[in-house]
């Protein structure tokens, strides 16, 4: 009878050990692959820190299953895995909301340009103001490359330079815009300057 308690206790024992003695491989390939997807929606680059917090983890899950900390280790992947979810939920949201911030800006920039443009070219040459005209359209020209490149961006799904793109047309727009009415004020000045004698 003592005998067999000692073989149920060894027993015991040994499942014990094995129990705890294997590393936590489906929580590991779990956490491994919510991190391949995080990547592949672009966590990366849409939602960097909650990436880069959920591939820290999960390096720190497999160190510990080199140290043989297996219950540490199977904890730290299940976190790795919620984290990687959190940055694909996050890297999804954000690039939605990055895309709609750039087309609208591209929308309203593409409008604006060409009444700018159109002012530009209705303005009177040989009036005092032809360098600036010849300024303002070749700045109109840049913002016109930019609007280019922010479009083409937003069809390839770059969505972060597409918004930094449409942001550097708008900047050069506004810059336009004002230098617009300094070159119709020289102008007006240069019409007040030589007025027909008649018209004093």
């Amino acid at each position: 009878m003592r005998s067999l308690f000692r073989v149920g206790v060894l027993l015991a024992f040994v499942v014990a050990v094995v129990s705890c003695g294997s590393a936590p491989q489906a929580e590991l390939d779990a956490a491994q692959a919510a991190l391949d997807s995080a990547k592949q929606a672009g966590a990366e680059a849409y939602a960097s820190d909650a990436y880069n917090r959920a591939k820290n983890t999960l390096a720190d899950a497999k160190a510990k299953v080199e140290q043989g900390e297996y219950d540490a280790a199977k904890t730290a992947a299940i976190q790795a895995k919620d984290q990687a979810d959190q940055a694909k939920s996050l890297a999804e949201s954000t690039k939605v909301r990055i895309r709609d911030e750039a087309q609208a800006i591209v929308t309203r920039v593409s409008n604006a340009i060409g009444d700018a443009g159109s002012a530009v070219n209705g303005a009177p040459r040989g009036k005092g103001a032809d360098g600036d005209l010849d300024q303002l359209r070749a700045d109109l020209g840049q913002a016109e490359a930019a609007l280019g490149d922010a479009r083409s961006s937003l069809s390839s799904g770059n969505f972060n330079a597409a918004l930094e793109q449409a942001k550097s047309a708008d900047s050069k727009l506004n810059q336009v815009q004002s230098d617009v009415q300094v070159a119709m004020k020289k102008i007006d000045d240069w019409k007040m300057k030589n007025r027909p004698w008649f018209e004093l």
